[in-house]
């Protein structure tokens, strides 16, 4: 793969604020969505009143949502697929150019679409590891390299990394729920560089 630097964009649910709204006018690269389903949803993640199951639950709700709109830029091909239209338990009544181009088995060649990039999900241990399951429903052949870090006063520190030493994808998705400095995820993004992924986007 051809080394180039990373490109970093934040797809976000957060509150949209005044500072917000300023940081979306200076970085065209973060994405914010205000869904107002999601935005409801966020509301919930955020309540004091929320129990421990009523947060994992909403925050695969979330995720879900979020992993749809980061990954609405990928690539894809063109494929062949053979689709059903003339097998005796179809619920469609086909059109007599599909039936005469139908095999014997009752399959037409239709085109479909293929997602191109190989794509890697890193979850920042431990609060990125409720966002896993919902994107790997989105991207279900996806590769998972886990980072822990934690904070040292303001700084983060490595303690765990499972990025792989030769890089085989193209796309990295960083989960992590929450943002503050934004130091923990930025760190992330460098080791990113690092293995030659020249895409990553952070999910907040």
């Amino acid at each position: 793969m051809e080394h180039s630097e990373a490109n970093t964009n934040a797809t976000t649910a957060n509150g949209e604020s005044t500072t917000t709204s300023s940081i979306l006018k200076q970085h065209n690269n973060i994405k914010y969505s205000g869904h107002p389903v999601l935005a409801h949803k966020v509301t919930i993640l955020r309540s004091s009143l929320t129990p421990p199951a009523g947060f994992r639950a909403v925050l695969r709700e979330i995720t879900f949502h979020l992993g749809h709109e980061a990954t609405s830029t990928l690539n894809t091909r063109s494929i062949d697929i053979s689709i059903p239209v003339c097998s005796a338990g179809s619920t469609t009544t086909p059109s007599a150019s599909e039936c005469l181009n139908a095999t014997s088995d009752g399959l037409v060649v239709a085109k479909g679409s293929k997602v191109v990039e190989k794509v890697a999900l890193v979850p920042i241990m431990r609060s990125g590891l409720g966002m896993v399951e919902s994107m790997l429903e989105v991207l279900p052949n996806a590769a998972v390299h886990h980072i822990g870090i934690y904070k040292q006063g303001s700084m983060p520190v490595m303690y765990y990394n499972r990025l792989p030493k030769a890089c085989s994808v193209q796309v990295a998705y960083v989960l992590d729920p929450t943002i503050g400095s934004a130091h923990t995820i930025m760190s992330v993004v460098g080791l990113l560089k690092k293995v030659r992924i020249f895409f990553s986007c952070a999910l907040l």
